[in-house]
């Protein structure tokens, strides 16, 4: 199940950079509704369970670092646009490793891991905010984040609700870029939050805990006694003990193994189809708000990249 929303991506909090976040402005910019030509349909619902990172979530996420930078730079600071990072390995495989020449070259993903966090650190607005005196971080953090987390509330399905600025260089360059930022936030916070309902779901079908029990007993005859893929991957990838290389891998083939051997691997994904269409009919309206407001966005992103004056 080689599948790579993410994040479906927060920004100078904590310290850290101004890199994945979310932002707003206090002008109102009017944008003309931007859609599919006459005639031609519009594109169809993306599926909630989706990770692999497409060119047009590149795209938007350059365009949205490019505003940000923009913004940024007239509150008097730098901000370099970051690439937006491949999807990690647990997303690529969320319930179980089937991929072999994967596993045979990766393992659990250990590397990979070591990697992002390499690149993480080397991010330049990471040391440039860091370097910042103490006055112009909280400045440069209200500039990008708006005074206070007031403004956009959104309740969520799992229960809670979660709130942000609508003030602050994150939400001023999502504005622009999707138009409505009320509603580009609350339909694109609920639909996020759905891949965890999604894969608790799926876990928890009684089609796939059969498959589960097949897949225990096989990994189990080849001598590993785990009780899901989950407890597997946590073995291998423990900070305090993780496997050496050739042990990571050896474990991630086996499992590779079993999933095929057990249909794991064919159940998951049929149940991961099955209850993303439930889902995506419960929550059609949030879906069909953010694949609306992506699609307009997309030849917003194209001028703000090729730097066209907007509208």
């Amino acid at each position: 199940m080689s599948r790579n929303s993410h994040a479906r991506r927060s920004l100078l909090a904590a310290a850290v950079a101004v890199t994945c976040t979310t932002i707003a402005l206090s002008v109102t910019v009017q944008w003309a509704p931007d859609g599919p030509p006459p005639g031609e349909r519009p594109p169809p619902l993306r599926p909630i369970g989706a990770t692999v990172t497409t060119s047009d979530d590149r795209l938007l996420h350059d365009a949205e670092q490019r505003l940000l930078s923009d913004c940024m730079s007239r509150h008097g600071f730098t901000y370099r646009v970051f690439p937006l990072g491949d999807e990690p390995d647990s997303t690529l495989f969320p319930y179980v490793v089937d991929d072999e020449a994967w596993a045979r070259r990766h393992g659990y993903g250990a590397e990979l891991r070591r990697q992002r966090g390499a690149l993480v650190k080397s991010d330049p607005n990471r040391a440039y905010f860091a370097a910042l005196p103490a006055d112009r971080k909280a400045t440069a953090l209200v500039a990008a984040n708006g005074p206070s987390p007031d403004g956009l509330t959104v309740r969520l399905p799992g229960g809670g609700t979660m709130r942000r600025s609508d003030r602050g260089c994150v939400a001023e360059s999502q504005r622009r870029l999707y138009g409505d930022l009320g509603a580009w936030f609350r339909s694109s916070t609920r639909v996020g939050t759905l891949q965890q309902i999604l894969r608790s779901r799926v876990v928890a079908d009684t089609g796939y805990q059969r498959s589960l029990g097949v897949w225990r007993r096989c990994m189990g005859r080849i001598g590993y006694a785990f009780a899901t893929p989950a407890a597997a991957r946590a073995a291998a990838l423990s900070p305090v003990r993780p496997l050496p290389k050739g042990r990571e891998i050896g474990l991630a083939l086996a499992e590779v193994r079993c999933a095929v051997e057990s249909a794991l691997s064919r159940t998951a994904r049929r149940l991961d189809a099955h209850h993303d269409r439930l889902l995506a009919e419960e929550y059609r309206a949030d879906v069909e708000t953010r694949d609306r407001l992506r699609a307009a966005a997309l030849p917003r992103a194209r001028r703000i990249l090729s730097d066209v004056p907007q509208a």
